[in-house]
């Protein structure tokens, strides 16, 4: 967190441009599908950009909403399209208006930090973590970084869902920990 409320306009600018260039990459490689996104909040990578890349037209884009089930709070996944109406959500962060509830199979997840084995470190609520453990697919999970925040410890937890990869301005790491490829 400290490295990123650092970092200056321009300097977020460049990073989320290169970052969004790396994502992209990743990205081609898959089949088109439905990929959520999250809105940038604390100084993260703004990946909303990613939707707009000609590209990946022919990709599908959602947005997290935090929502209440039977079990606790999980995160739902609503559709995006850039222009869409945002509303404020839990924690004031937008989320679409519209609610049409889609499942992604590409998971980008902000970093706060990360191991190169696929562990990640949140704000520490748990919703990524607990909304992985309720899927009966699971996405595939990409974390979203800056270089400067990978960690040479490895903190993951017994309840921790692994990355399978992990894109900053540098990489694009392929997790050791994440899902066979």
């Amino acid at each position: 967190m400290a490295y990123r409320q650092q970092l200056a306009g321009d300097d977020l600018k460049a990073l989320g441009q290169q970052i969004t260039a790396s994502l992209t990459t990743l990205l081609q490689t898959f089949e088109p599908c439905t990929v959520g996104l999250f809105h940038p909040t604390r100084g993260e990578p703004d990946v909303l950009k990613i939707a707009a890349v000609p590209g990946l037209s022919r990709f599908s884009w959602a947005l997290p909403v935090c929502c209440n089930s039977s079990t606790g709070p999980i995160l739902q996944f609503a559709g995006f399209q850039p222009g869409d109406q945002l509303e404020a959500g839990r924690y004031n962060i937008p989320v679409p208006a519209n609610k049409h509830w889609v499942q992604p199979s590409i998971l980008l997840l902000p970093c706060v930090a990360f191991h190169r084995d696929g562990a990640r470190l949140g704000y520490g609520a748990g919703w990524y973590d607990r909304t992985l453990a309720q899927l009966a697919t699971q996405p595939m999970a990409v974390g979203v970084a800056y270089s400067a925040t990978e960690s040479p410890d490895d903190f993951v937890e017994n309840h921790d869902h692994l990355l399978d990869f992990v894109v900053t301005e540098k990489e694009v790491i392929h997790c050791k920990g994440g899902k066979p490829q």
